[in-house]
């Protein structure tokens, strides 16, 4: 580089980098030349001294270029791509990848009956496959549902339900029937942790996300159904929508696999995260080298649990249960995405010792001396939004051809970053939009809630107003549930 640069101008500054530009260099290497020489010379570009300086001038200014581009490599505002991912590590962030959505689901049919790894099955909603992980076996020894049935009555006789450790008993005495019988025991299993029903004289036992039960009966009770849990990976990475109920065609067809089905949601993948995402996730890094604290509990499921897409942590500090339920000292886990036993082993490693959890969602993670402790945690209810945007053009700018998708994608990212607890505020999709999209006057959008994922709102229901979203509730976006009309701005009033 010149050995006449100033150094109180460029290089490494109090300021930052300041870097030298083609001109200043060439100027710098006529004042060498010529006072170093004590000739004057013809300094034109167009002559030939001329285009020797550029040639010496543009090589150093590619150094000076990549001086600065070492520098700014090394601070998160700044870095890209893989430099990025070096300079965040220090601070224990480390970039989300690419995921595929992961559901777990019921799988129904013969007892007994094997169904290898890589089976296929297909959501009817959005025709994505979903491949099985491991082989799985159609077995009262990993039940996640089961119906069965008490078919006679016999004064004297015991029936039994093993589910997991625990064993329901009911004798029968005179008077009784097969509905008394299953009712009796319809009751003891209502202490369980498992969610039951019961018709007439049949039982259903069925566990919550991916908790498998063993499952033993006594030889005066009929099984009628047997489900087994299967957890099923999507075949393409990023994200793919997975409502309950909707996993339900099998592709891999093979005799004694009758049905399957997901009573709970999947977990959504990703695509791989971007610079500016990984960006404004940096600040957590310091919560993530912690524990204990509600940050550091969040940013640990956050970064630590594959697939997991938004967390909140509420606490209750006092010694009574406070107003949402959580007992005396208790932590609430809410999560969205991510599977069961991997959130609770994260919840245990970064709680602090002697607190509680609190959920509906129980698992159970094996501490130190092989203890094993119970962990609760919640998943949010989802309330699903429709957008209607209206677009008035604006005549002095061109309206891109694929304005109403992008706006599409714009108010379903915009949307999905609220996160769990957070109301819908309708004024934080105007700004994305404006700038992202050209050749816009006017913009006016309305929302609409609905909880059920099927339903569609009536225009009616449609609001400019923000829509509250309790601490428990998670609203999602899609880019189906978004609609865009377009006006020319003559339509404008």
């Amino acid at each position: 580089m010149s050995d006449l640069v100033n150094q109180t101008e460029y290089g490494v500054l109090p300021t930052g980098f300041s870097r030298m530009r083609l001109p200043e260099i060439r100027q710098q290497i006529i004042d060498t030349l010529q006072s170093t020489t004590g000739l004057t010379f013809e300094t034109r570009p167009d002559s030939i001294t001329g285009q020797f300086i550029n040639v010496f001038a543009e090589r150093e200014a590619t150094l000076w270029e990549l001086a600065e581009s070492v520098y700014h490599a090394m601070y998160p505002i700044s870095a890209t791509g893989v430099n990025l991912d070096h300079s965040v590590s220090f601070a224990g962030v480390r970039r989300l990848f690419a995921q595929r959505s992961t559901v777990w689901c019921a799988c129904y049919g013969v007892e007994t009956t094997i169904i290898p790894a890589g089976s296929i099955v297909r959501s009817s909603l959005t025709q994505d496959n979903f491949l099985l992980n491991e082989t799985t076996t159609i077995s009262r020894q990993t039940a996640i549902d089961a119906t069965v049935a008490v078919m006679t009555a016999v004064v004297g006789e015991e029936y039994w339900i093993r589910v997991d450790q625990s064993i329901y008993r009911y004798t029968a005495i005179a008077g009784d029937s097969a509905l008394t019988i299953a009712q009796a025991l319809f009751t003891q299993l209502l202490a369980g942790s498992f969610t039951i029903s019961i018709d007439a004289n049949e039982i259903r036992i069925y566990g919550i996300e991916s908790i498998s039960f063993l499952l033993q009966i006594s030889t005066n009770i009929e099984l009628l159904i047997i489900g087994s849990i299967g957890n099923f990976t999507a075949e393409d990475y990023g994200p793919s929508e997975v409502p309950e109920n909707t996993v339900n065609q099998i592709v891999t067809t093979m005799d004694g696999w009758t049905s399957v089905n997901n009573y709970v949601p999947g977990h959504l993948g990703r695509n791989l995260e971007t610079d500016d995402e990984l960006r404004l996730r940096y600040d957590k890094g310091v919560f993530i080298l912690g524990a204990a604290t509600l940050e550091s509990i969040r940013a640990n499921l956050e970064q630590n649990v594959s697939g997991i897409l938004a967390v909140q942590v509420y606490e209750n500090e006092d010694d009574i249960t406070d107003s949402d339920g959580r007992p005396p000292h208790s932590i609430e886990v809410i999560a969205y995405g991510g599977d069961p036993q991997d959130i609770a082993d994260q919840i245990y490693l970064v709680k602090a010792a002697g607190i509680d959890t609190y959920g509906d969602v129980l698992v159970k993670v094996t501490g130190s001396s092989n203890y094993q402790h119970d962990i609760f945690f919640n998943r949010p209810t989802p309330v699903y939004i429709w957008v209607d945007v209206t677009i008035t053009l604006y005549n002095e700018e061109q309206f891109p051809d694929g304005g109403v998708p992008q706006i599409q994608l714009i108010v379903t990212q915009t949307g999905n970053s609220f996160g769990i607890g957070k109301d819908v505020i309708v004024q934080r999709f105007f700004g994305p939009i404006y700038s992202a999209v050209p050749g816009i006057g006017h913009i006016d959008i309305k929302v609409a809630r609905a909880d059920d994922v099927n339903a569609v709102p009536a225009p009616g229901d449609y609001t400019s107003e923000n829509i509250p979203i309790s601490a428990r509730e998670l609203s999602q976006f899609d880019v189906t549930k978004v609609m865009v009309t377009i006006l020319d701005a003559r339509n404008f009033r």
